[in-house]
C-alpha cells in the first residue's frame, strides 16, 4: 500500500523513511482513509518495538508520513522458509509481545500482525508497523469489525497481492465476521511464532476459502513436528495463542511475555527442554516396512524404502533447506580388502540417519534417477556419478568417502561438496588403529562431519549413538547385511534371506538383521516366521538407534502381536521426533485403514505426501481411502495425480477398477482387466478382483472360475 523512500532531514539531519501513496491512490478514500488510520495510531504509541511515527504531511497533493528509517530486513524474509535459532526466535518474540501490551493498553488494535509487519534491525530488534487496518477502541473495550476494510476495499487488497497474506493471520473471531478485541492480535501473534518456530504458516492453502477453514475448523501440525528442536514449554505457548476459542486463548500479551521471559531466562541459563517423548528416543536411517499387496477399499500398500530418510541439516556455515538432499557416494576402497565394499556407505547411511537435520537421498530416489540417466540402477556411484546424480536429481551436496592402509592403520576420509560447484563443504579424516577399530573411527568423523555442515553440537550429541551399536561390531556381519539389502533391492526378499540369516549367525545380536528378515517373511507369506524374527528384533531393540527402535516396535506391535493401537503410539512418536520421514506417515496411515478410521488415515497420508509427492503408495492408499469413504471423485482425482508423475503400479489399477464397479462402468472394469493382461502381479490379482464382482452379482460358478 506504500512507497517508501530514504530521505534526509535537513532540519534536524537525520535519515527517515517517507511513505507515499502509490500513483492513482492519493484521491482513493479509502486507501487515504488507511494511510491516516496508520499514522494517527502508530503516532499515538511511544515504544521501542514499534515504528516511530514522526510526521503526516503531504507534498504537492501527495500525503505521506515521516517514520524512523530502519535498517535490517522484515521477519517474513528473516524466516524465509526456515525456522529461527531458539534464542532469536525468544528475544523477538518478548519485544513482539511487549509491543502489543502497551498497544493493547492504548485501546489499539492493530489487527493485521504478520511477518511481513514486523521489522527486524540489524541490531536484532523487532519493530512493529503498518497500523493501517489498526483501530482504536476504548480500553477494555471491543472494536467492531464494521469498521474493517469494506468489500471493494478488501478488492483492492486481493488486487494487490495482500489479502492472502493477511487471511492466513487472521484470528477465527476476525474470519467469522465478530467484534473484536486484543485477543485477535493475540491470535495472530501465535501464528507468527509458529512460523519463527518453524519455518512454516500454520495455516495454508491455495484459496482463501481452504485458509478460511483451517483457521476455523482445523488445528495446524504439531510445531515439534516440523522442529524437533523446540522445546515443550515453547510448543505450549504456541497452542495457547492459537486457541481458535478466545476464552480459552492467552489474555493478554502481558500474560505471553511472562511466558516467554520465563522460557528464555531458562533457556540462557542451559537449562534442558528434552520433552519426555524424545527422552532417550535417537534416530536412524533405514526404515522399512512388509509390502501389502492391496485390494481395492480393503487391504493396505505400504511402502519398502531403502537406506535413508526425510531429514534436514541445520542452518550454519554451509547449512541446507529442508528441502535439500544429499547424496551418498560409494567408498573409495584401496586396502584391497573385499569387506569395505559397499560395508562402510552402510554404515555411513545407518550413522548419518541418526541426524534429525540430515536429508539422505533415497536408494529408490538414485536408482530412479540412474534409469532416467540410462545407468543401471544398480551402478557403483564414483565421485563424478554421484555429482551428476546429486544434479539431476535437484539435491544440494554430495558426500563420498574413503578408506586406505597406513602400516597397519587405517585411514578414513568423509568429504561433503556442493553438486553445482565443486566446492567443499565439509571434510573431517580420522586413523584407526586396527581393522576392529574402523566402524567406530567412521561413526567419529561422521559426527565431526555434521557438525562442520552445520548441525548443532547438542543437537549431534543427543543423536549419536555408537555405529558399532547402531548396526553391528562384526565388519563380516554388516558385509552379509549389505549383500542382503543389495539383494534383497535387485531380487526380491526369497533371495536375499540367506544373506541376512548369515548376518545374524556372525552376530546373534544384529537387531537390523532379525528385522529384516521379519520383513521378507511377511512380505513371502510366512507370517509364524516373521511373528518369530521380528520378536527377536524387539527384544534387541535397545541395541539399535531411537528411530530404528520405533520402527521395529510397530512392526512388532503390528505383525507380531495384531496390537494396531500400541504400533500407532510408537509411529505417532516417530512422526513427533523426525517429522520429515515419509515411512511414518505411510505406515500410520496403512494401520488407521485398518482400524477402519479413514478419516485420520486421509489426513496422514496427505501429510505424507506434501512431504513426497512421488510416492506412489501414498496415492494409492489414498485413492483406496477415499474408496472407501465413498469419495469417488477424489478418488479418481488422485489417482490421475499419480498417473501425472508418471507413477504407475498394479494398485493403482486395482483402485480404478473399483471406482469403475462403484460407478457401474463396465466398459472402464473391461479397460482395466485388459491392462492386467501379461503383467506379472497383475495378473494375478486382477482376475481375483473380477471374481469379486461375479461374485457380488451372484454368478459364482463364473467367480470361481
Amino acid at each position: 500500500m506504500g512507497i517508501v523512500y530514504k530521505a534526509e532531514d535537513t532540519k534536524l539531519h537525520r535519515f527517515v523513511a517517507l511513505k507515499f501513496l502509490p500513483d492513482g491512490f492519493a484521491t482513493d478514500s479509502q486507501a487515504l482513509s488507511r494511510f491516516n488510520r496508520e499514522a494517527q495510531a502508530a503516532s499515538a504509541l511511544n515504544h521501542p518495538n514499534i515504528c516511530t511515527i514522526y510526521e503526516i504531511s503531504e507534498h504537492n497533493g501527495q500525503p505521506f508520513i515521516a517514520m524512523e528509517c530502519l535498517d535490517g530486513q522484515t521477519l517474513k524474509h528473516r524466516i524465509s522458509g526456515r525456522p529461527l535459532a531458539l534464542d532469536v526466535t525468544l528475544e523477538l518474540a518478548v519485544e513482539i509481545t511487549d509491543a502489543l501490551d502497551a498497544a493493547h493498553a492504548k485501546g489499539i488494535v492493530h489487527r493485521d500482525i504478520k511477518p511481513a509487519n514486523i521489522f527486524v534491525t540489524e541490531r536484532g530488534h523487532a519493530k512493529i508497523l503498518d497500523f493501517g487496518l489498526a483501530k482504536l477502541a476504548p480500553v477494555g473495550g471491543a472494536v467492531n469489525l464494521s469498521a474493517m476494510p469494506t468489500a471493494s476495499e478488501l478488492e483492492q487488497l486481493t488486487r494487490l497481492g495482500t489479502m492472502i497474506g493477511t487471511l492466513a493471520y487472521m484470528s477465527p473471531e476476525q474470519v467469522r465476521g465478530e467484534e473484536l478485541d486484543a485477543r485477535t492480535d493475540l491470535f495472530s501473534f501465535g501464528a507468527v511464532l509458529y512460523e519463527m518456530a518453524t519455518g512454516v504458516m500454520p495455516f495454508r492453502g491455495d484459496t482463501t476459502g481452504v485458509i478460511a477453514n483451517a483457521i476455523l475448523e482445523r488445528a495446524p501440525v504439531a510445531p515439534v513436528r516440523l522442529n524437533s528442536d523446540i522445546p515443550p514449554r515453547l510448543e505450549e505457548a504456541i497452542n495457547k495463542t492459537l486457541e481458535k476459542d478466545r476464552r480459552l486463548r492467552y489474555q493478554s500479551a502481558a500474560d505471553i511475555r511472562t511466558d516467554l521471559q520465563r522460557l528464555k531466562r531458562d533457556s540462557d541459563s542451559g537449562r534442558t527442554f528434552v520433552g519426555a517423548a524424545e527422552a532417550g528416543v535417537k534416530p536412524v536411517a533405514q526404515s522399512t516396512r512388509p509390502r501389502w499387496i492391496a485390494i481395492p477399499a480393503v487391504a493396505v500398500v505400504a511402502v519398502a524404502l531403502g537406506v535413508g530418510s526425510w531429514l534436514y541439516f541445520a542452518r550454519g556455515a554451509h547449512a541446507l533447506t529442508e528441502k535439500d538432499t544429499i547424496v551418498l557416494a560409494d567408498f573409495t576402497n584401496t586396502t584391497g580388502d573385499s569387506v569395505f565394499d559397499d560395508t562402510l556407505k552402510q554404515a555411513l547411511a545407518v550413522d548419518l540417519g541418526q541426524s534429525p537435520f540430515l536429508n539422505i537421498l533415497s536408494e529408490e530416489k538414485i536408482r530412479e534417477t540412474l534409469q532416467q540417466m540410462t545407468r543401471s540402477p544398480g551402478q557403483r556411484l564414483t565421485r563424478d556419478l554421484a555429482r551428476e546424480v546429486c544434479q539431476r536429481a535437484g539435491s544440494k551436496a554430495y558426500l563420498e568417502g574413503s578408506i586406505a592402509t597406513l602400516g597397519t592403520q587405517y585411514v578414513i576420509g568423509l568429504e561433503a561438496l556442493n553438486c553445482a560447484s565443486g566446492d567443499v563443504l565439509a571434510r573431517q579424516q580420522i586413523t584407526a588403529a586396527g581393522k576392529e577399530q574402523v566402524l567406530p573411527a567412521l561413526g567419529q568423523a561422521a559426527a565431526k562431519l555434521r557438525n562442520e555442515v552445520g548441525e548443532s553440537l547438542s543437537s549431534v550429541q543427543k543423536f549419536d549413538v555408537p555405529l558399532e551399536q547402531a548396526t553391528t561390531n562384526s565388519l563380516e556381519a554388516l558385509q552379509a547385511y549389505t549383500l542382503g539389502f543389495t539383494t534383497f533391492r535387485e531380487n526380491g526378499d526369497a533371495e536375499a534371506i540367506p544373506f541376512y540369516k548369515r548376518a545374524v549367525e556372525l552376530d546373534p545380536h544384529f537387531a537390523l538383521a532379525y528385522d529384516r528378515l521379519g520383513v521378507n517373511y511377511f512380505n513371502l507369506n510366512q507370517p509364524r516366521l516373521a511373528a518369530d524374527y521380528l520378536k527377536k528384533a524387539f527384544d534387541l531393540r535397545d541395541r539399535v538407534t531411537g528411530r530404528e527402535r520405533l520402527h521395529i516396535s510397530a512392526l512388532y506391535y503390528t505383525f507380531a502381536t495384531g496390537e494396531l493401537e500400541k504400533a500407532n503410539q510408537a509411529y505417532e512418536l516417530w512422526i513427533q521426533v523426525y517429522p520429515r520421514d515419509v515411512v511414518a506417515y505411510v505406515d500410520i496411515g496403512s494401520s488407521d485403514m485398518i482400524l477402519g478410521q479413514y478419516e485420520k488415515a486421509a489426513t496422514e497420508t496427505r501429510e505424507g505426501l506434501s512431504l513426497e509427492p512421488n510416492t506412489v503408495v501414498l496415492y494409492e492408499n489414498l485413492g483406496q481411502i477415499y474408496l472407501a469413504l465413498n469419495h469417488f471423485d477424489e478418488a479418481r482425482t488422485t489417482t490421475e495425480a499419480a498417473v501425472r508423475r508418471k507413477l504407475d503400479n498394479i494398485p493403482l489399477h486395482l483402485n480404478l477398477y473399483a471406482l469403475a464397479f462403484f460407478q457401474g462402468n463396465v466398459a472402464a472394469m473391461k479397460q482395466e482387466a485388459d491392462w492386467a493382461v501379461g503383467k506379472p502381479g497383475a495378473e494375478d490379482w486382477m482376475p481375483s478382483v473380477e471374481s469379486d464382482t461375479e461374485a457380488w452379482s451372484g454368478r459364482l460358478g463364473k467367480a470361481r472360475e
